[in-house]
C-alpha cells in the first residue's frame, strides 16, 4: 500500500472549469452515499415537519413505548435501552462514565480512527486502557483478545466496534463476546454504524452494553443516540463503577425512562419512529440481504475497474476501495462531490488520500448506486487512471441481476 503522501504528490491538481461546475439547477440535488448521515425516506423528512407532542405528556410517553418496543427489535435485545439527544460519541462517553472509575483497567480495541476513539475517552477520564492494536483494514481475532485478558485480569471491561466505519472492517462480535464471558469480562460494543446493517445478536450473544445512533442504518436525522444494557452484571457495573456524572447518569435515564430526564429530541424521535414503522415493515433480514447485495456489487464493480477493495474482512455499511498510484482519494471525493453532486467519504488520518469509501445503508436504490459507480468511473479516467467505461458498472449489474429483484425502500412514492 503506497502512503497517502506518495499519492498526493504524484497526483495532478484538477481544477473545475466555469462550465464543469454542477448546474444550478441541481443544487440541493445531493446523493448522500456516505456512511453517516445517510440519506432518509421522503416519510421520514416529512415527518420531522409534523406537530409533535410535549415531552411531558401521555402522548409522548406512548410514542417513546411505541419506539422502544420497535428499537428493542433492532437492537435484538429484552434489556434497557437509554436515549440520548447526542451524537454517538456521547453515548460513548456516557458508557466510559458510567461502567468505570478512574484509575481501572480496560481494555480498548483499536483498529481505526473510532476503536481510537474509545482510547481517546479512556484517557480523558482517567481510565489506564490496554490498547489491542489491530493494523488498519483488519478485523480483531479473538484469540488475540484472550491473550491481552490474560496478561491483564484487572481489566474487567472491553470496549471495541462492530463495524470499523474508518476502514469498512467488520468484526466478529459473537467470537468476541465468547472470550468475554470465558473471562467475566463486560463488553461493550460501539454499533453506531453497524447496527441494523449487519447480524448483532446482542442478547443471544451475551453482549452486555451496544452503543447506537440515528443517523446510520436507522434512516433517521442524526442527534439522537441510545444505549442497550442487556445484562444484569452491566447494571452491577453501574451501580457499583459509576463515575460522578449528571446529564449521562444511567440510573437517572433508567428511572425516566419513557419521559427521559431532561428535554429530549421529540422531532428526532418522531422521525426515528416513522423510520422504524418502514424498517420493520421491510423486514430486518431484508434489509440487511439489500446492504450486502450492494456491497457485493460494489466490490465486483471494484475488481473490474483494478481497484483493491481495502479491507481484509470488508462489510456490509460501507465498502473502502484503495485508490490506484497517482490518484488523490481526495481529489476523487472532490470531483464526485462538485461536478456530480454525489458524496462519498474518503479516508481518515493516516488513510487521507488513499480510499474512498462507499457507502450502502440508509434509502438507497440500485440505480443511485449503478449511477454513482458508473460517475467514479469517469472520475478515475479524469485523473489518469486507465479503465474501460463500463467494465466496473457491467460487474455491479451482474451482481444485483443475480441477486434478483431488490425489494422496494421506505420512500418509494415520495423520489
Amino acid at each position: 500500500m503506497l502512503p497517502a503522501a506518495a499519492c498526493r504528490r504524484k497526483a495532478p491538481r484538477v481544477k473545475l472549469g466555469k462550465c464543469q461546475r454542477r448546474s444550478p439547477k441541481l443544487k440541493g440535488k445531493e446523493l448522500l452515499l456516505t456512511p453517516g448521515p445517510v440519506q432518509v425516506p421522503w416519510s421520514v423528512a416529512l415527518a420531522g415537519a409534523r406537530p409533535f407532542p410535549h415531552h411531558r405528556s401521555q402522548d409522548f410517553n406512548e410514542l417513546l413505548r411505541s419506539i422502544d418496543h420497535k428499537l428493542k427489535q433492532v437492537f435484538r435485545t429484552e434489556g434497557t435501552i437509554l436515549y440520548f439527544a447526542a451524537s454517538g460519541t456521547g453515548a460513548m462517553e456516557a458508557c466510559m462514565v458510567n461502567l468505570m472509575r478512574p484509575g481501572e483497567q480496560a481494555i480498548v480495541v483499536a483498529g481505526g480512527k473510532f476503536g481510537e476513539r474509545w482510547d481517546e475517552l479512556a484517557q480523558a477520564f482517567g481510565i489506564e486502557a490496554h490498547v489491542l492494536a489491530v493494523p488498519w483494514g483488519e478485523a480483531v481475532r479473538p484469540e488475540e483478545l484472550a491473550e491481552l485478558l490474560a496478561q491483564h485480569p484487572q481489566a474487567r471491561t472491553v470496549f471495541t466496534a462492530l463495524f470499523e466505519t474508518s476502514t469498512a472492517t467488520a468484526y466478529d462480535i459473537e467470537a468476541l463476546a465468547q472470550v468475554c464471558r470465558t473471562a467475566g469480562a463486560l463488553l461493550v460494543v460501539d454499533a453506531i454504524s453497524g447496527l441494523g446493517a449487519i447480524p448483532l445478536e446482542t442478547d443471544a450473544w451475551g453482549v452486555d452494553v451496544v452503543v447506537g445512533a440515528s443517523h446510520k442504518a436507522l434512516q433517521t436525522p442524526p442527534g439522537l443516540s441510545f444505549v442497550a444494557l442487556s445484562s444484569e452484571r452491566a447494571w452491577q457495573q453501574v451501580e457499583r463503577a459509576g463515575m460522578a456524572s449528571y446529564y449521562w447518569d444511567f440510573r437517572r435515564a433508567k428511572e425516566k425512562l419513557f419521559f427521559t430526564p431532561y428535554t429530549p429530541a421529540v422531532s428526532l424521535l418522531v422521525q426515528l419512529n416513522e423510520s422504524l414503522i418502514g424498517l420493520l415493515a421491510e423486514g430486518l433480514e431484508c434489509i440487511r440481504a439489500r446492504y450486502e447485495r450492494y456491497a457485493r456489487a460494489t466490490r465486483a464493480a471494484a475488481q473490474a475497474l483494478g481497484l483493491e477493495v481495502f479491507s481484509h474482512r470488508p462489510g456490509a455499511v460501507c465498502t473502502a476501495l484503495q485508490m490506484p498510484p497517482n490518484v488523490d482519494a481526495t481529489q476523487v471525493v472532490e470531483l464526485l462531490r462538485e461536478r456530480y453532486g454525489i458524496w462519498v467519504a474518503g479516508g481518515q488520518q493516516q488513510l487521507k488520500g488513499q480510499i474512498i469509501r462507499i457507502a450502502h445503508v440508509g434509502d438507497i436504490t440500485p440505480q443511485e448506486l449503478i449511477g454513482t459507480l458508473g460517475v467514479l468511473e469517469l472520475v478515475l479516467r479524469e485523473l489518469g487512471y486507465s479503465c474501460r467505461l463500463g467494465a466496473g458498472v457491467a460487474q455491479a449489474l451482474t451482481v444485483l441481476e443475480d441477486a434478483g429483484p431488490t425489494p422496494a425502500t421506505a420512500s418509494d412514492g415520495g423520489k
